[in-house]
């Protein structure tokens, strides 16, 4: 009987060895070093997977995993100590910052970490992120330029403006300065017309660069929405210039709006598991100062006001809860088959209204019951050349005004 003890005991503290030997180097190790601590994590899930295998029970090794879990609670405080400590002037340390963050409460996720341990790093990580969207610019404009298209290449035509880095431009054009000469002046030989050269900056110049390209630059305000935040993105420009081709796209090179539409749901897809989404999906034409809402066959008038809470409403708009891409998809082709356009001097299909796909996006952490909600707006304006230049008449002429 005593030498079947000895063995058991001898047994048990051979599957205890390489477990207390992990433990010795981890009280060594540098807790302030989140490379060694994941180390010391790998480490430690070997070790204790490995006693399990030779013998020994759960409550044998209680005090080993409660050292897993302060080593995952030291990797959280690491990180969130950089955040504190970073530049806030610095978009790229920020994103450094953002990106350890990240992973850091991704990888305790995957540990076991309850959500409610996790909510501090969650909080600081959309803190982090916004402020790099605000540094950004709170307002951001992008500017495309359009390549020359068939006809105009045909008619000998040039770029008029000129690319000189990923920020700034400059557009030529000539000036007839025959108005301000004097009558004797203007009895003599007309001058050659001057060149004007005016040079404009922007928070990005895109020659035209591809669909991607332009989401990319994009893609950071989803995350902003999933965060609770309000954000607008919208094409601006002459009829022509390209607006709905760089919101819309094609099915070979799809724009902004589907692109973002799958990046919503890339993000559900990701965060599924620990978080429930509920997405409601409106679309809206304003024309001739009218707002119509194009979910509804009868394409009823929609009405603006205010509630108690301050927010914008839309009164008597469908919004439609969107499960799926596909839910959503469908939303955006119902609205556009429903749009108004008209051919004009300068395009064949102009888009003569404001298109307004919204996007409202509720978040509900099941371990919290924390919600989050934000709202994604995508706006295709009309053309904003002059009347003049379009050369439309009569009801397209009153659409324009309007």
């Amino acid at each position: 009987e005593e030498r079947k003890k000895r063995l058991e005991e001898e047994a048990k503290q051979r599957a205890w060895a390489p477990l207390l030997g992990v433990i010795e180097w981890i009280n060594a190790i540098d807790m302030a070093d989140n490379k060694a601590i994941f180390e010391a994590k790998r480490r430690l899930s070997a070790a204790l997977t490995q006693a399990r295998r030779n013998g020994l029970s759960e409550a044998d090794l209680e005090d080993s995993e409660r050292l897993f879990g302060r080593l995952v609670r030291a990797t959280i405080a690491n990180a969130l100590a950089v955040v504190r400590t970073v530049d806030r002037t610095s978009i790229d340390d920020l994103r450094e910052a953002k990106e350890q963050l990240t992973m850091v409460i991704g990888a305790a996720r995957e540990d076991g970490m309850p959500e409610d341990e996790l909510a501090e790093g969650e909080r600081v990580r959309r803190k982090v992120h916004n402020k790099i969207e605000d540094l950004k610019g709170s307002i951001r404009v992008f500017c495309r330029v359009r390549p020359l298209s068939q006809k105009e290449s045909e008619a000998g035509e040039e770029p008029a403006i000129i690319v000189l880095d990923s920020m700034t431009l400059e557009v030529e054009r000539e000036v007839d300065r025959s108005f301000t000469r004097s009558a004797s002046q203007k009895s003599a030989s007309v001058p050659e017309p001057e060149l004007q050269v005016n040079r404009f900056s922007f928070d990005a110049v895109f020659n035209p660069g591809s669909q991607e390209e332009i989401f990319q630059d994009c893609r950071d305000i989803v995350q902003s929405v999933f965060d609770g935040y309000n954000a607008t993105i919208f094409a601006y420009g002459q009829t022509g210039a390209g607006k709905t081709h760089t919101l819309m796209g094609t099915q070979e090179a799809p724009g902004l709006a589907p692109q973002t539409l799958r990046e919503i749901y890339d993000i559900i897809g990701r965060e599924k598991y620990r978080l429930d989404f509920d997405v409601k999906a409106s679309m809206l034409e304003l024309y001739r100062n009218e707002l119509v809402d194009l979910l509804d066959d009868t394409l009823k008038k929609v009405h603006i006001r205010t509630d108690p809470e301050g927010s914008v409403q839309m009164e008597n708009a469908i919004e439609v809860t969107c499960q799926n891409e596909r839910d959503i998809r469908e939303v955006l082709e119902q609205g556009l088959r429903f749009r108004k356009t008209a051919e004009t001097a300068m395009n064949a299909e102009s888009s003569r209204s404001h298109l307004i796909l919204s996007m409202h996006i509720t978040s509900t952490n099941r371990e919290t019951g924390q919600d989050l909600t934000g709202k994604l707006l995508l706006i295709d304006l009309a053309g904003s050349e002059r009347l003049k230049k379009s050369l439309a008449t009569g009801e397209r002429q009153r659409g324009a005004i309007d």
